[in-house]
């Protein structure tokens, strides 16, 4: 029995598993080159050193060719949330709002916990500028009215 395709296949199920406990893509690309490091095993039973030099051409060269493309299609920085549809539009001050104290912002009709650099009076207008957590972080608006 020849154990290079053996050993090839561990390292294929071994590589597959950590891929699928990971969250980024880190051994996929060695997944790749063992499978094809299997193919010429079965081939080639004792050509150690092709076997192991395709597992490395085919690993580096997908990683070259498709780590772009799968970091874009994978990207897990950031998840937009409805919330963020939030950013830019205008909200009317319905607490007071001062620096280090949180305040409320009435936003499209709903509610909001608002936070911001500067004193916000009641019926205040202000802009959202960003979000902390589910605190709309806001400014003064330039217009009195959205």
């Amino acid at each position: 029995m020849q154990w290079a395709p053996v050993i090839w296949l561990v390292l294929i199920v071994l590589f597959v598993v950590f891929e699928g406990l990971s969250s980024v893509l880190v051994s996929i690309w060695f997944c790749a080159g063992s499978i094809v490091a299997l193919i010429v095993s079965l081939f080639l039973p004792e050509a150690y050193l092709i076997q192991f030099l395709a597992f490395a051409v085919v690993s580096i060269l997908s990683m070259i060719a498709l780590r772009p493309l799968a970091k874009k299609w994978v990207d897990t920085r950031r998840v937009p949330t409805n919330a963020d549809a939030n950013i830019g539009k205008i909200g009317q001050v319905i607490t007071e709002i001062q620096p280090g104290r949180f305040g409320r912002v009435r936003l499209e009709g709903l509610d909001w916990t608002a936070q911001a650099d500067v004193v916000l009076p009641v019926g205040s207008w202000c802009k959202v500028v960003s979000l902390d957590g589910v605190k709309l972080v806001v400014v003064p608006a330039a217009q009195e009215t959205p």
